[in-house]
């Protein structure tokens, strides 16, 4: 790959985790098919754990989903009604072949769903594929630095 073809692979990879963040926060969870693979994974077991006081009450961890369909299903289901804003950061990408890449993601977010909200900083790191519609997150995993969770 010449250095045009990779800095045009990692702005469309940029350009993806931008339509991950779009879709989460403006509810247009339909164009997150647009941004996994289909066998891809994600992993938030510590997307709500604390560093320091771990998994507040009433949270619990769950096991990684797996597969684009399920994926957008805990996405939507866990956002429809919240309030949310993400923004991701300055990221390091890697490619480490024509047609897959990896990444890391310094992030910030805010939720708010009902009387319970937080503010979480982390990272997300991550595995890419490129597909024939494109560049695609394959694994995510979302781990925190701190959360900061309020009760209203």
């Amino acid at each position: 790959m010449n250095g045009i073809d990779r800095l045009l692979a990692i702005e469309e990879i940029k350009q993806l985790k931008a339509r991950y963040f779009r879709c989460m926060d403006t509810k247009e969870f339909e164009g997150l098919h647009t941004v996994f693979a289909d066998e891809s994974t994600f992993d938030f077991r510590e997307a709500l754990r604390d560093p320091i006081a771990g998994t507040p009450p009433p949270f619990e961890e769950h096991p990684p989903v797996s597969g684009r369909q399920a994926i957008v299903t805990y996405i939507t289901g866990a956002l429809q009604n919240a309030i949310s804003v993400h923004h991701g950061h300055t990221p390091e990408i890697e490619l480490t072949s024509e047609t897959t890449a990896r990444g890391i993601w310094p992030m910030e977010d805010v939720v708010k769903n009902g009387t319970f909200s937080f503010r979480g900083w982390g990272h997300y790191r991550e595995t890419y594929v490129r597909t024939e519609a494109g560049w695609r997150i394959a694994t995510s995993q979302l781990t925190r630095l701190r959360v900061d969770i309020y009760s209203h």
